[in-house]
């Protein structure tokens, strides 16, 4: 046993069983600690609450959520949990060290990034998602800050401490959260989410990567989070879309829809789509480094591990001097930059016990005194969203709520109000938002009370539908009643009145901003008999449409449609098939969708430690023999431990094995 001076320092140097051994920085709800667990000899990273959120139940909720969420999703561009506990009420995760940067600290330092690699950066995140998704949880706080890039190009979400899991909701009804740069609007209007409001979000990722600022800038919150709802991004320039023209225009354009019906159906169409834009531009670039420059990439990270920088330096920009493109060569010149500032920072002083851990682990449950001024967590925004007078709750309009006494819930009530009112070409609200907190800035000075926005003026207007019986929506919600029925809206903002009825085509109009009449007349036209699909695949696939998937696991199955031409997407992660097949639906006649036919692949590589994907789907470890795969053009990637990556591309024929081979050298 240590004596008695020695343990307590030790004590104080540990979460857990880990032993702490380093600073690496804030996180949105607490310190994030580098650590080492001698057990299994490997390097960690340690997060904590502060000390009041370790006192607030809903600060430890979201806390345990992260952990869960991200602990249930194993893949790899998903950050991997190792523990979630608690040491003297201190609750902690233990998580993976990942080496590498944020997005956000790579796009702020106005470093060059290749169009290629933005896409790669983009079709990973959307692939770790569409995972989360098909687990049941959207993560609902994308943004660049919660990307991690790795030394070797791969991309890891982190921080699921908002994210919704299955029936587990965060929030009060009627709040929203998020980080309000990245939001999508029904996260502005308080609405269920689903997959596709992560879509919006990695959306607006794309358009900053391609075009070096955010779709819906401004200068408050209150700008940005009005133009998500109202306005549409600027054009991305020729420049930037990178000689991919439409196809990325269209991709960012529909990514970036304000209706969800309107997306993509899945972060994984998105990411087939983007996917193959990648392969147009790369058959149109190719990047073709030469054995020396991988040979001097090699030499360059045997120098930077052996802290050699001014030479590891020069073989770096050689390459890239040579090859300005090869993504290797850049990569490892962002290594050699984070290791020198690394070097240059001030270590750790030797006997450092991490006063602030020390406290926490001996403070009592905090009480704010009066003077007590407490650092403002980062930008993320919760307001209730308010009802117009004198309804039943769930119908339009609905009974108003009576908000929180205090300033701040104040604030960002009269903030809700304002949006949700606004609309049409109106000019956005310029009221001041509080400054984003951070760990080196000072606490804000306490804001006045804000009063709550002043209920509206509602007008009558009445809705009648020929024929009549029909159901109405108001702005997406669902009124009591069927048509005829009058209907109270505000007259100083856009609305949109949908009606249906079984056997008809539904219809909808808009009522402009200052001019609501009295009456809306709608016609509904008689829908005709719906369309027939007939399904026909060697292996068994699911169907997917609008989002929903319609079959799973069949070979052989009809669909009844729409008319008119329909997206459907063909799944079978088993052959390494992700497609998007327009099929034209007809009255009285049926319309066939086959899945493509299997073909047949060997794969090896030199040397055989090595991870191997087909199409973004992990495969196996070499060699790989005679394995099934959907015919057509597929990408085989390999990815060796040092962080090593080839790619080549092949043409998979039915019924006829193909060979691949992936060398390192």
């Amino acid at each position: 046993m240590l004596p008695a001076k020695e343990t307590e320092p030790r004590s104080k140097r540990r979460i857990g069983r880990y032993l702490v051994t380093g600073r690496i920085g804030r996180g949105g709800m607490g310190m994030v600690y580098r650590g080492r667990d001698e057990t299994l000899d490997r390097e960690v990273a340690i997060k904590t609450l502060t000390a009041e959120g370790a006192f607030d139940g809903e600060s430890r909720r979201r806390f345990e959520i992260e952990a869960k969420a991200a602990a249930r999703l194993q893949h790899p561009s998903i950050l991997t949990v190792f523990e979630l506990g608690e040491d003297r009420g201190l609750p902690f995760i233990a998580m993976e060290l990942l080496p590498g940067a944020d997005l956000e600290g790579l796009i702020r330092s106005g470093e060059p990034m290749p169009l290629r690699e933005k896409l790669e950066v983009v079709v990973q995140v959307l692939r770790g998602l569409h995972y989360a998704h098909e687990h049941g949880i959207v993560h609902r706080d994308i943004k660049p800050s919660n990307i991690r890039l790795l030394d070797d190009g791969t991309a890891k979400i982190m921080d699921f401490g908002i994210a919704k899991l299955g029936g587990t909701n965060l929030t009060k009804s009627g709040f929203m959260v998020g980080t309000v740069n990245y939001m999508s609007p029904e996260q502005i209007r308080a609405q269920e989410l689903d997959g596709r409001s992560d879509v919006f979000s990695v959306g607006v990722i794309l358009y900053e990567l391609l075009a070096g600022q955010r779709p819906f800038a401004g200068e408050a919150a209150t700008d940005v989070l009005y133009r998500i709802a109202h306005t549409e991004p600027p054009p991305l320039s020729a420049e930037a879309l990178g000689g991919l023209g439409e196809t990325l225009q269209a991709i960012v354009a529909r990514a970036l829809c304000k209706d969800p019906a309107q997306r993509f159906s899945s972060a994984a169409a998105m990411a087939d789509s983007l996917a193959e834009a990648l392969r147009e531009h790369a058959a149109a670039h190719p990047v073709s480094g030469a054995l020396a420059d991988a040979e001097a990439l090699q030499t360059a990270r045997r120098l930077l591990k052996e802290g050699q920088f001014d030479a590891a330096e020069h073989h770096i920009r050689t390459v890239i001097g040579r090859c300005p493109d090869l993504l290797d060569g850049r990569r490892l010149s962002r290594t050699l930059a984070r290791e020198r500032a690394r070097q240059a920072g001030s270590p750790e002083p030797e006997g450092e016990i991490f006063a602030e851990l020390d406290a926490t682990y001996q403070s009592p449950a905090t009480t704010k005194q009066p003077g007590t001024v407490l650092q403002a967590p980062p930008p993320t925004i919760e307001y209730q969203r308010p009802e117009p007078a004198g309804a039943a709750p769930d119908s339009v309009p609905a009974r108003r709520r009576p908000f929180a006494g205090a300033a701040a819930a104040l604030l960002v009530a009269g903030l809700a109000a304002f949006l949700l009112m606004r609309g049409g070409d109106d000019a956005p609200p310029t009221a001041a938002a509080p400054a984003p907190a951070g760990p080196n800035t000072a606490p804000a000075a306490p804001s006045k009370p804000v009063p709550a926005a002043a209920a509206p003026v509602l007008v009558t207007i009445r809705v009648v539908s020929d024929p009549a019986g029909a159901t109405l929506r108001l702005d997406g919600r669902p009124v009591p009643g069927t048509t005829p029925l009058d209907l109270e809206i505000d007259p100083g903002r856009d609305h949109l009145v949908r009606v249906a009825k079984t056997g008809f085509l539904a219809a909808e109009a808009r009522v402009a901003a200052g001019r609501a009449a009295p009456e809306l007349r709608l016609v509904l036209e008689t829908a005709g008999p719906p369309g027939v699909v007939a399904l026909s695949a060697a292996y068994p696939v699911d169907v997917a449409w609008k989002g929903r998937t319609l079959l799973r696991a069949q070979t052989a199955a009809r669909l009844e449609l729409p008319i008119g031409r329909q997206t459907l997407s063909l799944v079978s992660e088993k052959h390494f098939l992700r497609s998007t097949v327009v099929v034209d639906v007809r009255a009285g006649v049926e319309a066939a969708l086959t899945a493509p036919a299997l073909g047949r692949l060997s794969i090896r590589a030199l040397p055989d430690n090595c991870e191997v994907s087909i199409d973004g789907i992990f495969a196996d470890y070499p060699p790989i023999l005679d394995r099934p795969v959907a015919s057509g053009t597929r990408v085989v990637s390999f990815k060796w431990p040092d962080g090593t990556r080839r790619e080549e591309t092949v043409e998979v024929r039915p019924g006829v094995l193909g060979y691949v081979m992936g060398r390192k050298d």
